[in-house]
């Protein structure tokens, strides 16, 4: 494989590792943006078990929390499991609109970064 291939890729995956990250910050900053009528209305029983309430209350989880509430915001069809698929209602506009383009950019950008990753693992 040539030099120029290697420093091309990892141009590459400098970038893409950049705006996955930066798609992170936006999911913390989103994570204070949450609708607090949102978690007060979905995020407890029957919707979640006492051990999954529990477990995304607080750092680390709560932040994986946000992204679930993210999803049913910005694609209200992905909670049909939990029945959670009129949860988006209760969410602005603003907030739904964001949702889906911070996740749609972040699996944009990291899924080709695995990709790449697996790539240099094994290729190299």
């Amino acid at each position: 494989m040539s030099e120029e291939l290697i420093s091309t890729l990892f141009n590459l995956g400098v970038f893409l590792w950049a705006a996955a990250m930066a798609c992170l910050a936006c999911i913390f900053v989103m994570h204070v943006l949450v609708p607090k009528r949102l978690l007060q209305v979905y995020f407890k029983e029957p919707y979640f078990s006492p051990a999954e309430i529990e477990f995304f209350t607080g750092f680390p989880f709560g932040y994986m929390r946000t992204v679930m509430f993210m999803r049913l915001a910005g694609f209200p069809q992905s909670g049909k499991k939990r029945g959670l698929t009129e949860a988006y209602k209760l969410t602005p506009l603003w907030f739904q609109t964001a949702s889906k383009i911070i996740l749609t950019a972040f699996l944009i950008f990291s899924l080709p970064l695995i990709g790449l990753g697996l790539f240099f693992f094994f290729a190299l």
